[in-house]
């Protein structure tokens, strides 16, 4: 399929188990904090030289300098202590697969020292990769940030060999494990990744204005939809996003049908993603059962056995939503308190 990780069981989840609760995103890593606002006029681009780290201390590991030569570096900025047990876990195998490869994966938080040795003490198990306090100043953050337009957290910064970012993204979600295994095995495609990034980054806009109901989503769903016009994946992606991002309460589904119209039309694509994409506007759009058969529906056409796992997988979940109202709907009208299930997070 095109899209493969949207429909991943646990992302799908967390779409469905959120589909109703109104709440504010959080990040993997860091739950809160935007992080510095850009200021550059003009930003540098995947390809130019990282800015060097300038830290007050390093907590765990060596001091590390970004210089050309044998290493190359998956430079992480968030606040380490409220990073959970993934990112941990995440990180620390990352560094431990690729470390033979001369990666050197570094945690770069905003907390002052004692609090991130404190943490280092307790957690120190879990982590296998250098730690360091950014200065006052928050000098080494605001350089990356600012350099590359950025301003959320956490954010990753991967750095090749030559001492030139290459990639940048969210440390867990935005696939740098790949990055990484691309860099280390020499696949690596700045221009390729360059145009993806620019485009994730574009959805990733969109999605912040369609969050907070901002009126310029619209015109910028429509942009969105005009630049992707003759790229069906990214148009399923765009109809995906919409449907399935668990924080925008008031979706584009025109836009999103609008997307996979288009999509259709091209031809080029997976005609089981683009069932399956369908049948998710149709769920948001509360029509439960017509989502269900539009599934099964999908499930009957499907060509392969990725297809059908994943379609199978989509139905399960619509299924247990389902039941879950009904439940709900009966014990209330029994008079009966239904317990309250603790909302599925990534």
């Amino acid at each position: 399929m095109i899209h493969k990780h949207a429909l991943s069981l646990l992302g799908f989840l967390a779409f469905l188990a959120w589909i109703s609760v109104s709440a504010q995103p959080s990040n993997v890593v860091e739950t809160s904090g935007t992080g510095v606002q850009p200021k550059a006029e003009k930003f540098s681009e995947l390809g130019d030289p990282a800015p060097s780290l300038t830290v007050l201390e390093w907590i765990k590991g060596k001091p590390v300098k970004i210089r050309p030569g044998t290493n190359f570096y998956a430079i992480v900025f968030c606040t380490l202590s409220r990073a959970n047990e993934m990112a941990l876990t995440n990180l620390t195998a990352l560094q431990r697969a690729y470390e033979d490869k001369g990666l050197v994966t570094v945690v770069i938080s905003g907390e002052p020292s004692e609090q991130l040795r404190n943490f280092v003490q307790i957690r120190g198990g879990e982590i296998g990769f250098t730690v360091a306090a950014d200065d006052l100043a928050q000098r080494t953050t605001t350089d990356y940030q600012n350099a590359f337009g950025q301003y959320r957290l956490p954010r990753a910064y991967v750095v090749g060999r030559d001492g030139n970012v290459l990639w940048l993204g969210h440390p867990l979600s935005d696939n740098l494990g790949e990055v990484v295994d691309q860099v280390a095995s020499g696949r690596f495609n700045l221009e390729q990744t360059k145009k993806e990034t620019r485009d994730r980054l574009q959805m990733e806009e969109y999605l912040a204005l369609a969050r907070q109901a901002d009126t310029n989503a619209v015109k910028g769903g429509q942009i969105m939809l005009r630049v992707r016009a003759n790229n069906a994946p990214a148009l399923c992606d765009l109809a995906f996003q919409i449907g399935a991002d668990p924080y925008i309460q008031n979706r584009d589904l025109a836009l999103a049908n609008t997307a996979l119209d288009r999509a259709e039309q091209l031809g080029a694509t997976n005609v089981s993603d683009i069932a399956v994409y369908r049948s998710i506007l149709i769920f948001q759009a509360g029509q439960r059962e017509a989502a269900l058969a539009h599934a099964r529906q999908a499930l009957a056409g499907a060509k392969t056995d990725a297809d059908k796992t994943e379609i199978n997988a989509c139905i399960r979940v619509m299924e247990a939503e389902m039941a879950k109202a009904k439940s709900s709907q009966t014990n209330n009208a029994s008079g009966t308190n239904a317990p309250v299930a603790k909302p599925l997070t990534k």
